[in-house]
């Protein structure tokens, strides 16, 4: 009557156990393991009190098959539930192998619909007849349940460092049904008290195991919906080991294995990609006993921070032109007077260099009017070269008139001239002009002009050994697109993102303004200026022009598809 009673109350704790395991948060495999291992608890229990009930052999022979069921089915769970808890190394790069504890009791569950001889079991007398193979079967199954309650202990001990509690629990939910079945395999006692006690058993490793964490929370498995984010999840155990990451973890942290790793390897690896902004921010995990584990959310910030670095150069650079504006206008005032004291220097430098003037002088006083001639050549040039500074910041503070001075401009044309320009004194091969034989857009020549000269000219100095530049002509559903590629050292990764920032330079003798003035000029007619190292070396431009500043959504005007130019000399 007793065990008839506990036999009834686990069929209910097993029913409350697999209903909440399937109704958590969070179902993945790990709740539906947890669900599986409720339902076989109560088949067991269930077969149990039925075999106690049959009254016909028709009845005892459904009862032993739901019996046996139970004991078939629940040891491979038990083992599969202890290498998930425990985060077995082989278990978390493929847990299709646990599948592999199923194949035998599987077979052996099978004879109960084929086999007669009674070499498993007699399925209908009473008390039941064994045969050699249910000998087999019953060592298979208790490995499996030694296997799996080792996996537990391993795992009882490690969350005992967050938890003592937790462990306890664990621990005793654990050894309480594989002792109990013991005592009845050894004969000690006449009646199995093993399906009672997976009662209490199940409720105890319900709580030490899945509210900590173990079973469910920190499966090794993803579900489809977060595998398909583009947010790197990363889960790991309490010590910190990464047990399951998705596909965009791996992605942005550029490691294709990530179980098994550690947290700050994986945070390391994403946060110092050359090539991306990656942000990383942790989270921990807590449950009822304490902290379960750790998780780690990777965002992809790289297209955020080129826009926020785009706005801060677009600000740096709007600013710099009311400076420069300013600077331009006072520097002009003093050069002026610089230059009308110079022009009555070199005057007087002439006239002290007439042959009757000279003929008077004594040799000190000739040598220093000789040497008057050259330090007034010399300021003039240092002269000249302000006057040109401050032109090119008057030119870089201004702003063009998009309405009154846009025009049909050629972009085939214009790049033909600009590398007219840009390869003077090198061979005719240097540049090359590649893509559609004319390509019109609506925009302002001279402003195009002078990005294509800074952007040719950046490009043929970049390559001491011998100018090979590229230039492709592109046509685009909202605008038309130029590429500039040489086969320079090409541009640092550390460097790309200040290249257009005003006053940066990597060669000795730049000003660091021309490709902040062909950003801000391509900004300011509706374009836009990029930059990316090529394969096979070098740096390669990209100039975007809409059709039109006012609609760039346009269709493009018709474009001639006819033979590529020749090579500009």
């Amino acid at each position: 009557m007793i065990s008839s009673l506990g036999l009834i109350l686990t069929i209910f704790v097993a029913g409350w156990i697999a209903l909440g395991a399937l109704h958590r948060p969070s179902v993945g495999f790990g709740s539906r393991t947890f669900a599986l291992f409720g339902v076989l608890i109560g088949l067991w229990a269930a077969g149990d009190l039925m075999v106690r009930l049959a009254a016909t052999p028709v009845e005892l022979r459904w009862a032993r098959r739901c019996f046996f069921l139970a004991s078939a089915g629940l040891p491979a769970v038990w083992f599969w539930l202890g290498a998930r808890a425990a985060g077995s190394a082989w278990y978390v790069r493929d847990p299709r192998r646990v599948a592999i504890a199923f194949t035998v009791p599987a077979f052996f569950y099978s004879c109960l619909y084929w086999e007669r001889s009674g070499r498993f079991v007699e399925w209908e007398a009473m008390p039941p007849s064994h045969g050699p193979w249910f000998e087999l079967f019953m060592n298979h199954q208790y490995l499996l349940c030694l296997v799996g309650t080792a996996y537990f202990l391993q795992a009882a001990l490690r969350i005992g460092r967050t938890s003592g509690a937790a462990m306890a629990t664990l621990a005793s939910g654990v050894a309480l049904p594989v002792a109990v079945n013991l005592v009845y395999y050894f004969r000690l006692t006449e009646t199995d008290w093993t399906a009672v006690a997976l009662g209490p058993a199940a409720l105890m490793i319900w709580f030490a195991a899945v509210e900590s964490g173990l079973a469910s929370n920190l499966s090794a498995d993803r579900s489809d919906v977060i595998d398909q984010l583009d947010v790197g999840v990363i889960v790991a155990d309490p010590e910190g080991r990464i047990v399951s990451a998705n596909r965009a973890a791996a992605r942005l942290a550029d490691i294709e294995q990530l179980e098994g790793l550690l947290l700050p390897e994986a945070v390391a690896a994403a946060e110092q990609r050359p090539d991306a902004a990656i942000e990383s921010r942790g989270i921990a995990l807590s449950g009822r006993f304490g902290t379960t584990g750790h998780a780690l959310i990777l965002t992809d910030r790289t297209e955020a921070e080129s826009s926020r670095r785009r706005l801060e150069l677009g600000g740096r650079l709007e600013a710099l032109g009311s400076l420069t504006a300013g600077i331009a206008h006072e520097v002009n005032n003093p050069l002026a007077f610089i230059q009308t004291n110079l022009a009555s220097l070199e005057a007087t430098a002439k006239d002290l260099s007439a042959p009757h003037v000279r003929a008077v002088l004594d040799e000190a006083t000739r040598e220093g009017v000789d040497d008057m001639a050259c330090v007034i050549e010399e300021t003039q040039e240092g002269v000249e070269r302000i006057r040109q500074l401050v032109q090119r910041l008057k030119t870089f503070s201004r702003t063009p008139d998009l309405t009154a001075t846009a025009v049909e401009v050629d972009l085939v044309r214009a790049a033909h001239q600009a590398a007219a320009i840009a390869s003077i004194g090198h061979a005719g091969w240097a540049i090359r002009i590649e893509g559609a034989a004319r390509l019109p857009v609506i925009t302002i020549e001279t402003a195009v002009f002078q990005i294509l000269v800074n952007l040719l000219l950046n490009a043929v100095q970049a390559d001491t050994d011998g100018p090979d530049v590229e230039v492709v002509l592109e046509a685009g559903d909202a605008g038309a697109r130029i590429l500039v590629a040489d086969r320079g050292p090409g541009i640092s990764p550390s460097l790309l993102p200040r290249i257009f920032d005003p006053f940066f330079t990597t060669k000795p003798t730049g000003t660091g303004l021309g490709l902040a003035l062909s950003y801000d000029l391509a900004r300011q007619l509706g374009g836009d200026l990029s930059v990316e190292n090529r394969e096979g070396g070098g740096a390669c431009f990209s100039l975007w022009l809409p059709w039109s500043p006012s609609d760039v959504s346009a269709s493009p005007p018709d474009i001639d598809e006819a033979s590529t130019p020749p090579p500009v000399a």
